[in-house]
């Protein structure tokens, strides 16, 4: 039986800030838009703009008020 530490092939250190991308209010509209348009389901729409299923829903909450 392999120990844990033979067990691990790849090991990826991740340095520095990740990328975090800002919208423009008329390209969250459009994404929120293009949520509710019932061609694409909501994760397919954020998948498509790199976003997660939950930040869109966020988006969707927001511009619901």
């Amino acid at each position: 039986k392999p120990s844990a530490v033979e067990a691990v092939q790849r090991f990826e250190v991740f340095t520095g800030a990740g990328r975090r991308r800002t919208w423009s209010a008329e390209e969250e509209a459009r994404i929120v838009a293009e949520s509710y348009d019932g061609r694409e389901t909501v994760c397919g729409v954020a998948r498509s703009h790199a976003l997660t299923p939950k930040q869109l829903n966020t988006r969707r909450r927001e511009a619901r008020r």
